[in-house]
């Protein structure tokens, strides 16, 4: 009976150290993913962070791609109107190259060389 007791002590002695390493290994992967989870977060942060950045950065290119298009029809309008304006004032020269002497004989003059 003393021999099976003694057996039966060591068994669960040898148990325990296997549960308690069991548990120690166990403890020891549990540290290693928090640690992986924290760098993982402050990745996430700087992700996230950079992506407000970019974020903000989008919408003030938006807004001045807005402005442009803006200042470009504006632009725009003012060509068409210049060139009604010029199309007018050739018009009037033409008529007034007809009807005016002086301004046909300038009109008529050649250019010296070298300005045309």
């Amino acid at each position: 009976m003393d021999t099976i007791t003694k057996y039966l002590s060591v068994g669960l002695g040898a148990i325990a150290v296997l549960l308690l390493i069991y548990c120690l290994i166990l403890r020891n992967d549990r540290d290693n993913a928090l640690n992986e989870i924290g760098t993982l977060n402050g990745w996430l942060y700087t992700v996230i962070g950079a992506n407000l950045n970019l974020k903000g950065s989008i919408d003030l290119l938006e807004k001045q791609a807005e402005q442009n298009r803006g200042y470009i029809t504006k632009l725009e309008d003012q060509k068409a109107e210049t060139r009604i304006k010029a199309m007018e004032e050739l018009e009037k020269f033409k008529s007034t190259k007809h009807t005016n002497q002086p301004v046909s004989d300038w009109a008529n003059n050649k250019l010296l060389k070298g300005i045309y």
